[in-house]
């Protein structure tokens, strides 16, 4: 399994990439051969998840995207209620 590790520039999800003094458009991602070096390099990046690169699908014991999903009809409802209240409408 060859790992990976996501992380979120500004809202844009994006592998670390090889270099990463240099954030260009589409760098070649630094990929890991076993999970100490991913953990290693992911302690160095706020909002790092470590992800399998063929699958993308979070290995990270401790965050995990996976499990996001979209918001259903009532707890939509209830944003957009919280949402007025806290607007004052």
């Amino acid at each position: 399994m060859r790992l990976a590790i996501v992380i979120d520039i500004d809202g844009d999800i994006m592998y670390v990439p090889e270099d990463s003094s240099v954030f260009e458009n589409y760098p070649k991602p630094k990929l890991f051969e076993n999970m100490e070096d991913a953990e290693e390099e992911c302690a160095k990046w706020n909002t790092g998840v470590i992800v399998d690169f063929n699958t993308n699908k979070s290995v990270d014991k401790v965050s995990s995207y996976n499990d996001i999903r979209p918001f259903n009809l009532d707890e939509r409802n209830r944003a957009t209620e919280r949402r007025l209240k806290n607007n004052g409408q």
